[in-house]
C-alpha cells in the first residue's frame, strides 16, 4: 500500500525568500560649515533623538558673524556711495565733453574706466555681504530631512572648526533592505536587470521585535549595478515607506526575513518534499494503479513543501510514500490522504463541472492567492 495525494494543479504566485538588514535611505555625517564655540544644542541632539527637517540641531556662537555682516553691509554702503559719485562725475564729463580725437581719450575723459571700477567694487561688496549672511545662517546647523540621531560627536561649549564632524544622522521617511538573490531566484522574478524598475514586485518583511512577530510591506525598487564577486549574488533593494509610522518601527540594523512576489503560474502543484525524488521526478499511479515516473520542474522548496510544474493532470494519484523498491508498471494499492478535487478527473470525460479551488501560499495556508499575502 502506498500513500497518495490527488493532484490539483492551480494558479499560484511564487514567494521568493531572502533576508537582509534594514538601513535608512539617507545616512550622513553632519559637518560644521563655520567655526566657533557651540552655544547650544537641541534637546533631540542625543543618540536616538528624533528631529524634523529644518530643526536647528546645534547653535554655534553667532556674535562674530553678526559683526562681520555689519562690516560687510557698511562696505556695500561705501561702494554704493562711490558708484553714485562716479556716476555724477560721468554725467558732468558728458556735458563738458568735446571731441578729443581718439576713442581712448574719449573713454578716459568720460570716466568710463572709473565707473566700471566702482560698479565692480559694489558687486564685490555685495558678494561679501551675502557671504557674511550665509556664514551667520550656518551658525545654526539645521537638519536636511526628518530623521534620527545615530551618534553625536560634539557637545555644548566645545570649539569647532569648519569641517569638524558633529554627528551622524539618518532619515526616517524611507527604509531600505538589500536582498541577495541567486540566479535561480532571479529566474522566478520578473526583474529587469538592464534598466530601471518602473513597478517592482511587492515584498513582505517579517522579524521578531520586542518579543512579537512583526510584519511590514514594501516594494522592490531597483537592483544593484554589479554581481557580488564573492557570493555571485545579485542584490535587489526593497523600500518601505514611513518605517516608523506603524505600531512596530522598522529600526535600522534589524534583520528581517523577506518574501518577494514572483511569477504567477496556472499549473503549480504544492506537494510534500517526499513526493519529489532524485533527478526531479515524481511517482504516479495510473487508472490501473500501475506505477509510472514523471519528470517535473522544481520551482522552489518552502519548508516541508515543494512547488512543482509538469505534465500532471487534475486527479492524478501522486505517491508520497517512501518505497524501498520501485519500477515502471508495478501495481500498488493506493491510500488516498486527500479528497478528490472537483472538476475533470484523470480518465473522466469532458463535461464535468469545473470549480475554482482556493490558492495556497508557500507556507501552506489557504488564501485567495499568494499575491494576496501582500
Amino acid at each position: 500500500m502506498a500513500d497518495v495525494l490527488y493532484a490539483n494543479p492551480a494558479r499560484h504566485t511564487l514567494l521568493v525568500p531572502s533576508q537582509g538588514s534594514v538601513h535608512a535611505r539617507h545616512e550622513i555625517e553632519v559637518v560644521a560649515r563655520v567655526g566657533g564655540v557651540i552655544q547650544g544644542v537641541n534637546q533631540a541632539f542625543v543618540a536616538g533623538g528624533f528631529f524634523s527637517r529644518e530643526d536647528s540641531l546645534i547653535q554655534i556662537e553667532p556674535a562674530d558673524y553678526r559683526h562681520a555682516l555689519t562690516r560687510a553691509e557698511s562696505q556695500v554702503a561705501n561702494a554704493a556711495a562711490t558708484l553714485a559719485q562716479e556716476q555724477g562725475r560721468a554725467k558732468q564729463a558728458q556735458r563738458e565733453w568735446r571731441d578729443l580725437g581718439s576713442d581712448a581719450a574719449n573713454r578716459l575723459f568720460l570716466r568710463k574706466p572709473q565707473l566700471a571700477a566702482a560698479e565692480a567694487a559694489l558687486a564685490a561688496a555685495k558678494a561679501d555681504r551675502d557671504q557674511a549672511k550665509l556664514d551667520l545662517e550656518r551658525t545654526a546647523v539645521r537638519a536636511p530631512f526628518d530623521g534620527r540621531v545615530v551618534e553625536t560627536l560634539v557637545d555644548i561649549g566645545q570649539f569647532v572648526s569648519p569641517g569638524t564632524k558633529l554627528a551622524r544622522i539618518h532619515s526616517v521617511g524611507i527604509a531600505e533592505v538589500r536582498l541577495p538573490l541567486t540566479d535561480h531566484q532571479l529566474s522566478l522574478l520578473e526583474l529587469p536587470l538592464g534598466r530601471a524598475i518602473e513597478s517592482g514586485p511587492a515584498v513582505r518583511l517579517s522579524a521578531s521585535l520586542a518579543g512579537k512577530e512583526r510584519e511590514w510591506r514594501g516594494q522592490i525598487v531597483r537592483t544593484e549595478a554589479a554581481i557580488d564577486p564573492n557570493s555571485r549574488f545579485v542584490y535587489a533593494v526593497a523600500q518601505i515607506e514611513n518605517p516608523y509610522a506603524g505600531e512596530a518601527p522598522l529600526i535600522n540594523g534589524l534583520f528581517v526575513e523577506a518574501h518577494i512576489a514572483g511569477k504567477t503560474y496556472d499549473d503549480i502543484n504544492i506537494l510534500p518534499r517526499q513526493a519529489l525524488h532524485e533527478g526531479n521526478h515524481i511517482l504516479v499511479l495510473n487508472e490501473e494503479n500501475q506505477l509510472a515516473f514523471k519528470d517535473v520542474e522544481l520551482l522552489q522548496a518552502v519548508g516541508d513543501q515543494v512547488w512543482l510544474r509538469g505534465d500532471i493532470e487534475t486527479g492524478e494519484q501522486i505517491v508520497i510514500s517512501s518505497l524501498g523498491y520501485s519500477r515502471e508498471g508495478m501495481v500498488l494499492s493506493p491510500n488516498p490522504l486527500n479528497d478528490k478535487p472537483s472538476g475533470l478527473m484523470l480518465g473522466e470525460k469532458e463535461g464535468a463541472e469545473e470549480t475554482e479551488e482556493p490558492e495556497v501560499e508557500a507556507g501552506g495556508s489557504s488564501t485567495a492567492s499568494a499575491q494576496g499575502a501582500f
